[in-house]
């Protein structure tokens, strides 16, 4: 309800929202987790369905697959795995619902909200005697923001992953305050992606290049996502190299600090070098070759 009605405040009731779901599994009782979720979906029909609804949905879904991965003891990178599999699942139904059931496009929403801010940025360059961008500038324009609809899934993925982190972290620190329990992330300078990650990354890289702007297919849309998808899982595998080698050598929290700040205020040039960075090391095992 809260979700619903105060506004602004879905941002941060997302990330909590399956944190008693989570709890009802680590207790054990079954019977008491199917009647809140019976008692659940009922409210959700009660309560503005068409919003509710999909909030339901996406805070079971997710609670189910963080908590089923802590009550089977496993890896806090394989529970954030499923964790972000179970909010890509509820965002996924959630954007079904809203196309499907309430017949509402998003995409035509925000190809509409496009025009009247490309159309408004026009007239305010007349306005005000401005250079003014030709017919053909604009539509350049218009078709690189319209690239952002070719990325919905990976921009699905990137949220999950960030959603279930949050939550993820938020439910180790309950756990750790109320049931005296341990739980807790290992160290993120340690963080290793599989090799397969490096391969799919260059393969779908290169499927990329021969495609060239043959942009109007699915495949190319499929190969567009799981190559940003690799590249940013990269990333992470640079940024932890940076931690890795400021903790062996460096023994200073500068190093890292800097690196982050880089990323945040330089995007395009901090994660073009981060990446090339968990690209070696990735390829060439720097971690194991500086502890040698």
């Amino acid at each position: 309800m809260v979700t619903i009605f105060l506004p602004f405040t879905e941002i941060f009731t997302i990330m909590l929202m399956p944190i008693p779901i989570i709890l009802l599994m680590l207790h054990g009782e079954r019977v008491l987790f199917y009647v809140t979720v019976m008692v659940l979906f009922f409210l959700s029909f009660i309560i503005y369905p068409a919003v509710s609804i999909p909030i339901t949905f996406l805070a079971l879904i997710s609670g189910i697959m963080i908590g089923f991965s802590i009550q089977k003891k496993q890896h806090p990178y394989e529970t954030w795995l499923k964790g972000t599999a179970g909010y890509l699942f509820g965002l996924v139904g959630a954007y079904a619902f809203i196309e499907i059931v309430l017949q509402y496009s998003i995409a035509d929403s925000y190809k509409e909200m496009m025009n009247e801010s490309l159309n408004r940025t026009r007239e305010l360059f007349e306005t005000f005697g401005m250079i003014q961008l030709s017919i053909e500038d604009f539509e350049l324009i218009r078709e690189q923001m319209l690239g952002v609809l070719q990325l919905i899934p990976f921009i699905l993925v990137v949220i999950s992953m960030v959603l279930a982190l949050i939550t993820q972290w938020l439910t180790y620190k309950w756990l750790n305050r109320t049931a005296e329990k341990k739980y807790a992330f290992p160290a993120f300078r340690n963080f290793q992606l599989p090799k397969l990650i490096l391969w799919i990354y260059f393969i779908t890289l290169m499927l990329s290049l021969m495609g060239g702007n043959n942009d109007a297919t699915l495949f190319y849309d499929i190969i567009m996502n799981v190559s940003n998808l690799a590249g940013t899982l990269l990333i992470l595998q640079g940024l932890s190299f940076i931690f890795y080698y400021s903790y062996v050598k460096v023994k200073s929290t500068a190093l890292p600090i800097v690196s982050i700040l880089v990323l945040v205020f330089f995007p395009f040039i901090g994660f073009y070098f981060v990446r090339i960075l968990g690209i070696i090391d990735l390829g060439f095992d720097l971690k194991k070759r500086i502890t040698k």
